[in-house]
């Protein structure tokens, strides 16, 4: 079954790069997918969505996405584990991946995308690289087939509200579950299924996007950022906000203000 797909793979490569000569023709062949199609600049810019796509994950208008969103950058996509597929394809070598989890939530929550029912989507997806006559990439292309699709729960969105709205207090799974009426274990299984992580992971998410929103404030220093987000600068979250962004505090100050 893999050498199968390795072989649809270099197949579905050679046509599109064929036609991707023909921009035109490229243009119409994306459009007329029946397949969600995502198209990414060389530097990971989104370029191109179908109407496929934008039907699917309910976007009310591309230029939401288009030109702004960009999959290297996507911290979901190193915490979901698709980040080492994308720079494979990025780097000229094609990627296939099954059941594969796409956070749909998230990415509508970085963009203002508003949010329709659907959490979580499970993909398959071919992410091919498009090369020209140098083997130069031209863009990478995702055709994304979807196998199945979980809908959010009242208590699951009741308790994301609950721990957006208690981000500064110390985490306790055992109060958010109580908030929405079930017990902690079957919370705790219930959130994972939904969501893709536990409910202090999502709440650890939470608390350091409130400190990358802080550090943006330049009246603030960096240690007064941490503690304005209820967090010693000089505890563990200094090395989480490093695993979660890839950078230090100080650098993702820097890297912003540019």
């Amino acid at each position: 079954m893999r050498e199968q797909n390795i072989g649809m793979q270099s197949t579905t490569t050679q046509l599109l790069q064929d036609m991707v000569s023909h921009s035109d023709l490229f243009a119409k062949l994306i459009e007329a997918f029946p397949y969600p199609v995502q198209v990414f600049a060389p530097d990971g810019t989104m370029l191109i969505v179908n109407q496929a796509f934008s039907k699917e994950f309910h976007i009310p208008d591309p230029s939401m996405l288009i030109g702004k969103y960009n999959i290297l950058l996507d911290p979901s996509a190193e915490e979901y584990g698709a980040l080492q597929n994308v720079k494979n394809a990025f780097a000229g070598i094609p990627a296939f991946v099954t059941d594969f989890m796409v956070p749909v939530n998230v990415i509508k929550k970085n963009f203002n995308i508003p949010t329709e029912d659907i959490e979580i989507f499970y993909l398959d997806v071919s992410t091919l690289p498009l090369l020209d006559e140098n083997k130069k990439i031209i863009c990478v292309v995702n055709i994304l087939i979807i196998r199945r699709k979980l809908v959010d729960r009242v208590e699951i969105a009741a308790a994301k509200t609950y721990i957006e709205s208690h981000w500064l207090s110390k985490f306790c799974v055992e109060d958010v579950a109580k908030a929405v009426f079930l017990s902690s274990s079957h919370f705790s299984r219930m959130f994972k299924i939904h969501t893709g992580m536990t409910p202090h992971e999502y709440y650890i998410n939470i608390k350091i996007d409130r400190i990358k929103e802080k550090l943006l404030e330049i009246n603030l220093s960096i240690e007064e950022a941490f503690t304005a987000c209820g967090v010693n600068y000089h505890s563990y979250y200094t090395r989480l906000f490093k695993k979660k962004t890839g950078l230090t505090p100080l650098e993702y100050r820097k890297l912003a203000q540019k």
